[in-house]
């Protein structure tokens, strides 16, 4: 017998013990009162007829006595309607608990079949994401008089994402399938574009598949060695903003942390705002005590701290020293009162409590960021932004410690602040590779010694193929300026 086999045969009987032990309760039930039954009705008729005698003589109607155990035959009339009711019984207790296991194991047999399916589905949804260079970006390069466009040759970029549409006829698969292959596999995830627009504009449904670079519990963590940190909250959530902040750390040579996994689809675990622990139905831990009806809740806040656990101890380790700045991406939606294309954020409403510590080089960056995307691209930016001022739970104030989390060290004089591309901008503007590349040359500039993008990361631009393949490496910097 193969491990597979004895695998099915133990996810049968995991399906089935439920039913199977309520079988064997109700034969227990059963046997003793009929057991009881037939010692006071065959006693009179039988004084050789004892209690033992009436309490083996029904097993031996169920499994037909091979061992010779009872012989005695029932005179009274009771007797013998209730070895007719014990025959009825026999056939039917040892019939429903093997056609449950049956069930189980077709049922098991047909979970391990799908699996072998969604696994197929897997593959085949991850070479739609072939990746392919940018018009935009090689346009740009292709001017610039230091022959950045010799550096390099060749970049490739996996797609933001993959039309619904385009991925039923080009890989053969419909609805249903690509819907179980992103709910089983998180690095493929479902979104509507509808979700990017403005509710102003209406948006029709538009179904597209996200594809994103997994290697933790909770997400995506590059150290690459650099004093930025590129943080991305919201992916899970957020159309777009995932594929850009993870190729604005790429164009810079960033460190990049990014949320990608959720435990609870229903109730989001909000890295950007840390509540001080995790939650299920907006309640900590402490709230279930440990018994059965609580075992799905602790389970899930159990996840959920080991995932936050994770997220924060690589966080605290790229986070170290005075110099060190940690932007926190996250979008916003324009409307006809949010005009702004960027929003900065490093204060409460009121102005106070600032993240940042290098205050004269932050409002340095500020203006060269505002300067650089208006004079390049026509965008607005809202700098100190009062649409979107930080809450006293945001995780710029974990970073300083002003809302300490268990097991992270805090680094009091570092700087941290959010920054908003608004998501039409991610989205739907054909130079957003450009832009990332502009931001990501501009941040390093101003905040990380012009140090630029990593050897490893050029290497990885020129490689064709599907999908993404970062692990948790060392890298090594080669300067682009």
């Amino acid at each position: 017998m193969t491990y597979s086999s004895i695998s099915i045969i133990y996810k049968a009987y995991i399906a089935t013990r439920r039913q199977i032990w309520v079988s064997v309760l109700y034969l227990a039930v059963i046997t003793f009162i009929l057991t009881v039954i037939l010692w006071l009705a065959e006693r009179q008729a039988n004084p050789d007829f004892g209690f033992w005698d009436a309490f083996i003589w029904p097993y031996e109607k169920y499994i037909g006595d091979p061992g010779k155990v009872v012989d005695e035959p029932l005179l009274s009339p009771l007797g013998k309607i209730v070895g007719t009711i014990v025959g009825v019984f026999g056939i039917a207790i040892f019939a429903i608990p093997a056609g449950m296991v049956g069930s189980g194991l077709i049922e098991a047999m047909d979970e391990e079949k799908r699996e072998i399916e969604l696994n197929g589905f897997r593959r085949r949804m991850q070479k739609a994401f072939r990746r392919k260079g940018d018009k935009s970006l090689r346009e740009y390069l292709n001017k610039q008089p230091d022959g950045g466009s010799e550096r390099f040759k060749a970049l490739n970029f996996v797609p933001q994402r993959v039309p619904v549409a385009k991925m039923q006829v080009r890989q053969g698969m419909d609805l249903k399938d690509i819907i179980d292959t992103c709910n089983t596999f998180p690095e493929l995830r479902l979104k509507n574009l509808a979700d990017a627009h403005s509710e102003e504009e209406n948006a029709e449904d538009h179904f597209v598949v996200e594809h994103f670079p997994l290697n933790t519990k909770y997400g995506c963590f590059v150290p690459r060695q650099s004093k930025v940190t590129i943080v991305c909250t919201s992916s899970f959530d957020e159309v777009g903003i995932g594929w850009f902040s993870y190729y604005l750390a790429k164009f810079g040579g960033f460190n990049y942390i990014s949320k990608e996994i959720e435990v609870d689809t229903d109730e989001l675990d909000s890295f950007y705002n840390l509540s001080p622990e995790p939650l299920y139905d907006k309640k900590p831990l402490s709230a279930y005590p440990d018994t059965k009806e609580n075992k799905e809740a602790r389970e899930v806040l159990k996840k959920k701290a080991e995932n936050r656990k994770e997220f924060l101890a690589d966080l605290e380790e790229v986070v170290q020293g005075e110099d060190s700045w940690v932007i926190i991406i996250t979008e916003h939606l324009r409307t006809s009162v949010n005009q702004s294309d960027f929003h900065l954020a490093e204060t409460l409403k009121d102005g106070s409590q600032s993240t940042i510590s290098d205050e004269q080089q932050y409002a340095k960056f500020c203006n060269a960021f505002a300067s650089m995307v208006k004079g390049e691209f026509g965008f607005e930016t809202a700098l100190h932004s009062s649409r979107y001022p930080l809450m006293k739970k945001n995780l710029a104030y974990t970073i300083r410690g002003i809302n300490p989390q268990p097991n992270f060290q805090a680094n009091p004089k570092c700087n941290a602040f959010v920054l908003r591309p608004s998501s039409e901008l991610m989205n739907f503007d054909d130079r957003k590779l450009l832009i990332a590349f502009r931001m990501a040359q501009l941040i390093s500039e101003q905040l990380d010694g012009n140090c630029g993008i990593q050897a490893d990361d050029v290497k990885d631009f020129k490689e064709t193929g599907f999908g993404y393949k970062e692990k948790k490496d060392n890298y090594q910097r080669i300067i682009y300026h």
